[in-house]
């Protein structure tokens, strides 16, 4: 009679386990899948006759927005793109979607120069627009993995240390 019971109170056990391996198996499968941060807005001012900074560096799908903070009308041009004239004020912003080196400069004072690096490494934290965060990132998803595994430790020394009731 008592292996009986050894054996009965081996199940909830061992079926707490098998949950628990399953969330952790369905958690690690999901990670990939979560949404992902959208692309991120990298800021550049125009001012005393410069693009400031004159290179930066973002990742693909990025992109900048150049800000026209002098007293007088710039461009933005590259190879296969244009802004068209930037008033004082006024933003002119491009997406770049494959990696590499684009020269632009200014149309109207073709000394103003400046690059954008487009690499698949990390890039800097936007200085602008911050990209909207996924439901659950990296470690907000470990965060919940780590309290449901606590959760499952507990209950399975509750259970443990629960006597079961005699039987009449």
């Amino acid at each position: 009679m008592r292996s009986h019971r050894k054996e009965s109170g081996g199940e909830p056990l061992s079926l707490i386990l098998a949950t628990a391996l399953v969330l952790i198996v369905v958690a690690s499968i999901a990670v990939p899948f979560l949404p992902r941060a959208s692309a991120a807005t990298q800021s550049v001012d125009i001012k005393n006759f410069a693009f400031t900074p004159g290179s930066i560096t973002i990742a693909p799908g990025d992109s900048v927005a150049w800000t026209n903070s002098d007293g007088t009308t710039h461009t933005v041009t590259g190879s296969g793109w244009a802004s068209g004239n930037i008033a004082n004020g006024a933003t002119y912003t491009h997406q770049f979607n494959t990696t590499g080196n684009f020269t632009y400069h200014c149309s109207i004072h073709p000394s103003m120069t400046g690059v954008v690096h487009v690499s698949s490494g990390s890039s800097p934290p936007p200085t602008t627009t911050p990209p909207s965060k996924p439901f659950l990132s990296g470690m907000t998803l470990i965060a919940v993995i780590v309290v449901a595994i606590i959760v499952v430790v507990a209950l399975v020394v509750v259970l443990i240390r629960r006597k079961p009731a005699k039987k009449a």
